[in-house]
């Protein structure tokens, strides 16, 4: 009996230093899917092997193992039954998209509020798998998604095998705990690449409500290529159109915008894009050549927008800046501020600073709320 609970507890020791070697930033990048797996399984055998290494009820060893297995248990059990039930009449169509992405619409309606994310489950390419996106909209419901390896890349192989084709699915969800944009007076929502997602559901949110609830939106959307502007082409033109909104779109690639803004090539997509939704191509010197880009570009909009601003922009934007335009253009210092942004953690990291930095000048209160992907 002794050898056993030896044996045991090296085998649980062995589990948890699997699990802490397999957190490595790298290695959750790269093989999330690997990663997650991995998590369940080792969870289980440290339940398991720690339970047989003190297997005594007089100690409080074993009483913890069964309490916190029962906890997990029975969230996998709730979850389940959430998928199962919204399995029912329930299908997605699949829809590719420029420069490695996709949008995914589902048939059966759910509730969810804006910014949340929710589990989808697609058995006809993961049996076993699910996998967390944020909902554009939840009538109907609507991911965009950035393609990588995995789940989205297979996801993206059957929209373009077969575009239009109807896949069964169902969702585990929605959840998050977002602020209630609506409170504030102001709203400066950032995003990078796909990050997008969360705060066009924000914005759109705010532009149908049945009252005007904010002053004013600044949307600002950083991407590295032009053709990313496609992923979310209606959901411009809804805010492009509203007179609230301050449109910011900074395409990173010189070459792309460059290419963008060339009498030779009419046909391309961003041109398309801007066309559509009255956007103004805005070349680097009128960005950035004033001490306040942020008013440089504002005098740059035209009638046509009203009194809104909708640009696309060379390079990236300095969000110290504009998260200073934004809080000097308030003229209250009673109005309330929130900042909420979501892309990559270069970007979420610069947004902090820039919050933390403009209230150390004094002004108007800034709420922060960030969401931060990795992979």
């Amino acid at each position: 009996m002794k050898e056993v609970n030896n044996y045991t507890g090296a085998i649980a020791c062995c589990a948890m230093l699997i699990i802490g070697i397999s957190t490595i930033t790298y290695f959750m990048r790269r093989y999330y899917e690997l990663f997650y797996m991995l998590h369940i399984i080792m969870f289980i055998l440290i339940m398991i092997t720690v339970g047989m290494h003190r297997p005594k009820f007089s100690t409080s060893t074993l009483i913890i193992v069964i309490f916190t297995a029962s906890l997990w248990a029975m969230d996998r059990i709730i979850r389940s039954a959430k998928i199962v039930w919204n399995f029912f009449g329930n299908s997605l169509t699949v829809t590719a998209l420029p420069n490695n992405a996709i949008r995914v619409k589902l048939s059966r309606r759910m509730h969810s509020t804006p910014g949340s994310h929710a589990l989808l489950w697609v058995p006809a390419i993961r049996w076993v798998e699910s996998h967390p996106f944020t909902l554009v909209s939840s009538n109907p419901p609507e991911f965009v998604v950035r393609v990588y390896d995995g789940f989205t890349r297979d996801l993206y192989k059957a929209a373009q095998e077969a575009p239009g084709r109807s896949l069964r699915c169902s969702v585990d969800g929605a959840y998050g705990q977002v602020p209630n944009f609506k409170v504030f007076d102001k709203v400066v929502l950032v995003a990078g690449g796909s990050g997008a997602s969360f705060t066009f559901a924000i914005a759109l949110d705010l532009i149908e409500a049945s009252k005007k609830v904010v002053k004013a939106i600044d949307f600002i959307w950083i991407v590295r290529h032009k053709e990313s502007l496609e992923w979310f082409a209606q959901e411009l033109k809804q805010l492009q159109s509203h007179p609230e909104v301050n449109v910011f779109i900074y395409v990173t690639r010189q070459a792309d915008l460059s290419d963008t803004s060339s009498p030779t090539s009419p046909g391309s997509l961003s041109e398309k894009v801007a066309a559509k939704d009255d956007i103004i191509l805005t070349e680097p010197s009128s960005v950035f050549s004033t001490n306040d880009p942020e008013k440089g570009v504002a005098q740059e909009s035209t009638d046509s927008i009203s009194s809104s601003t909708n640009q696309i922009l060379q390079g990236r934007p300095n969000i110290g800046n504009l998260i200073a335009a934004a809080a000097a253009g308030s003229g209250n210092l009673e109005d309330r501020i929130i900042v909420g942004a979501c892309g990559p953690s270069e970007l979420m990291s610069t947004t902090r600073k820039a919050v933390n930095d403009d209230l150390l000048k004094g002004g108007p209160s800034i709420t922060l709320y960030t969401e931060e992907f990795e992979w």
